[in-house]
């Protein structure tokens, strides 16, 4: 049974066109199906990659790669859902109807069947590929089109014959995949949870938003700057019976954001590892008199920031003790109007990669996310070094390197002068600075 089909015989391929069959052959006149494209970076050989999927009903979708001989690569997962398998034979159906000179081989090098029947088997193999993964009895780990699927035997046991399970199994392999899209993921993390154990893994919730918390070995739940770290098998055993908790499969699961009072309950009734002043604050600097990064870039990526987001690759000076999660202010310290332009939190690890000013220094970067964008010269009220440093003295705020961290309590009274500051932007009337400048 092949997985893999090669297009030969196409000089020009054109995508669009076989993509615009592709939706007419499957979708027809339906409303509720949809079918979606996402480009992957291509590897080795490969010219242009990427994954079809069909909205709601795919787990590993259809994945196609046009290679630089020019063949064409067109691949079904081992666990590809009913759907994908559909999905792919339209595929080869459109291509053989867009390109009349497109030849369409299995992984024999034998004339591929584009009929319903070969179709039906296909997915017959599937099917028996997850009757077989269930029969095995341990826990397995199935990459998905948009979040992997931790696969439990134990979960299915006593519900019927490995063959129906299959099929209970391949729903909750697409429900994983297309419930809540717009949780947030928890970003994983690596920690030293206890002194005699090597790095673990770990997830931090906060209760701030709504969430889905991927596999890992401990979760964190926050309050305050407070943390406290419980195994996974003990957080979802506290979260089982919360309207706002549904786990997905044996290692992961959906939580909504549920009262303050709730969520502060189960905070103390978990029994778990604390650590108190767990997240930590960095001062970055952007000195615009040398830095290669312009206030010009800066006023463009300001303008697509509230509808895109937009994330930085920075250097950080004090990267020994950076997390995930850890949060930053970005500080200009160039030209005439300096303070706060940026906040956010760290989304990466530290890195070495080449001295961003050219000195050959060993320079470490770290990926940031913005919660918030000021622009030095355009905004009416900037929360400037001055205003910093009568705040907090005992920090050093017209110069340093990027990315200092600060200490607990000058980091607690960093969030209570940010807090005042943005009360004060709220208040401000900007009609007020409008008028003034076109005066």
């Amino acid at each position: 049974m092949a997985y893999k089909f090669t297009i030969k015989g196409v000089r020009y391929f054109n995508h669009q066109k076989v993509l615009n069959r592709v939706i007419t052959l499957f979708c027809g006149d339906a409303t509720t199906q949809s079918v979606m494209k996402v480009y992957r970076e291509p590897v080795n050989s490969e010219r242009e990659s990427y994954t079809l999927m069909v909205e709601g009903m795919s787990t590993q979708g259809v994945h196609v790669k046009q290679m630089i001989g020019g063949s064409i690569v067109v691949e079904i997962p081992w666990l590809a859902s009913e759907k994908d398998v559909e999905l792919c034979y339209a595929f080869l159906y459109a291509t053989g109807k867009a390109h009349r000179s497109a030849r369409i081989f299995d992984e024999d090098e034998r004339h591929a069947r584009l009929n319903d029947d070969d179709s039906r088997l296909q997915w017959q193999q599937r099917r028996q590929n997850m009757a077989e993964m269930l029969g095995k009895e341990e826990l397995t780990v199935i990459t998905g089109v948009r979040r992997d699927f931790y696969l439990s035997p134990k979960r299915y046991a006593g519900m019927g014959r490995v063959e129906d399970l299959a099929d209970i199994a391949f729903q909750d392999f697409i429900a994983l995949q297309w419930t809540n899209p717009d949780f947030e993921n928890v970003t994983e993390e690596k920690r030293h949870i206890t002194d005699n154990e090597e790095l673990s893994t770990l997830r931090v919730v906060d209760n701030t938003r709504d969430v889905f918390i991927g596999a890992s070995q401990y979760v964190g739940m926050m309050k305050g700057n407070t943390c406290k770290m419980i195994t996974a098998d003990d957080f979802f055993a506290l979260m089982s019976d919360q309207e706002e908790f549904r786990q997905m499969d044996s290692c992961q699961a959906f939580l909504r954001k549920m009262t303050r009072d709730r969520w502060s309950e189960l905070f103390d009734a978990a029994q778990g590892i604390v650590r108190e002043h767990f997240r930590k604050t960095f001062i970055m600097r952007w000195n615009t008199d040398i830095s290669n990064y312009t206030l010009a870039e800066f006023g463009d990526a300001i303008k697509v920031f509230p509808h895109e987001g937009y994330y930085y690759e920075w250097s950080i000076w004090d990267h020994q003790h950076v997390h995930i999660g850890d949060k930053f202010y970005m500080i200009r310290t160039g030209g005439e109007k300096q303070g706060v332009v940026m906040r956010g939190t760290f989304t990466g690890t530290p890195y070495p990669d080449e001295d961003w000013s050219g000195r050959s220094r060993k320079v470490y970067y770290i990926r940031m996310t913005l919660s918030h964008m000021i622009h030095p010269e355009e905004s009416p009220l900037l929360l400037t070094t001055e205003a910093l440093s009568e705040a907090i003295p005992d920090f050093n705020w017209k110069e340093g390197h990027s990315g200092e961290m600060l200490s607990d309590s000058q980091a607690e009274r960093m969030e209570e002068v940010w807090h005042d500051y943005v009360v004060r932007i709220e208040k401000i009337d900007y009609r007020d600075f409008d008028n003034d400048s076109t005066s």
